[in-house]
């Protein structure tokens, strides 16, 4: 039988279908870094009230205002992703598979990065924090019967400003919810005014608006896992039935420290093994935790399946 005729060849296209999926890193750059390192980091907060007071003209002791020094410690967690491919599959791979692998593998970095810190905004707000002052727990902006409404990003806005915050707040939301908030001539017509260096502000397939003071932006669904009409991996969107929780938060309220991460994948052989398959890892060291209470909003709204036009 002839061997392979020459115009056999494999023809290497363009592209490489991948299955739709969060690419991450949304969140990079919305929270404050705390101090330290080498697997411990300390986010310092002070609390306490300083007030001037009339002199009386009297010769006698000042009076001191009392200011409270908390130091909220963090320990750093480290995670790994890792896969195989097995060495007599690399003549298969063309460029642009090759490409979509390392590609891949650096997204599970960055999406890890962005549950890390929705986990610690979702944890804060269900417990109770250890501040010497209050408030000590996280307000609830909805019970989850109803749509998202303008009023709740008023309510976000006008709550974390009230309390004496002048950062920045971001508030990630599905992007239905995004679509149900541009029903309102008022968001439809806002336009992002934040920090344009951010990723997800470089990123133009984030749908993102600044109203009243809050970043308000549009993440993919798979983030949004918590409430009763959470996100189910492998379905399309929301169920419509039960409630979702979101969270905005001031850049300063919530803290995370990335001590290192390694999106360039390692490839090592595994000659031990039959066929010496490659290894291939990538690596995060960090951790994120909750601040100041008053400076995060838990948003707990329908989990609504489509927009509707308001009335």
């Amino acid at each position: 039988m002839p061997g392979i005729p020459n115009w056999f060849t494999e023809k290497i296209r363009d592209q490489v279908r991948t299955r739709y999926r969060a690419k991450g890193g949304y969140l990079d750059g919305t929270m404050v870094r705390g101090e330290g390192g080498a697997g411990t980091v300390k986010f310092p907060v002070v609390g306490g009230r300083i007030d001037m007071y009339e002199l009386s003209g009297a010769i006698q002791k000042v009076k001191l205002s009392d200011i409270n020094l908390d130091m909220l410690p963090l320990l750093t967690r480290d995670f790994e992703a890792a896969t195989t491919f097995r060495s007599q599959d690399v003549r298969k791979m063309g460029p642009s598979l090759q490409a979509a692998l390392a590609e891949e593998m650096g997204n599970s970095v960055r999406r890890k990065r962005d549950r890390m810190k929705l986990d610690a905004l979702n944890t804060f707000a269900a417990g109770t924090s250890t501040l010497t002052d209050a408030p000590a727990t996280v307000q609830t902006i909805g019970d989850g019967t109803t749509r998202v409404d303008l009023l709740d990003a008023i309510a976000v806005a006008d709550q974390i400003s009230g309390a004496g915050s002048d950062d920045d707040v971001f508030w990630a939301i599905p992007h239905v919810w995004f679509s149900q908030l541009l029903m309102y001539k008022e968001f439809s017509n806002a336009d992002y005014q934040g920090n344009k260096e951010l990723p997800f502000a470089m990123n133009g397939r984030v749908a993102k608006k600044t109203f009243r003071g809050v970043h308000i932006m549009a993440i993919p669904d798979e983030y949004f896992t918590y409430g009763t009409g959470a996100f189910v991996t492998g379905t399309p969107g929301f169920t419509g039935t039960g409630y979702l929780d979101t969270f905005a938060w001031s850049e300063k309220a919530v803290g995370c420290e990335i001590e290192w991460d390694q999106e360039n994948m390692t490839i090592d052989p595994m000659p031990e093994m039959e066929g010496t398959p490659n290894l291939c890892k990538v690596q995060l060291s960090g951790a994120a935790v909750g601040l100041l209470p008053e400076g995060v909003k838990r948003i707990r709204k329908l989990a609504i399946k489509t927009a509707d036009r308001i009335a």
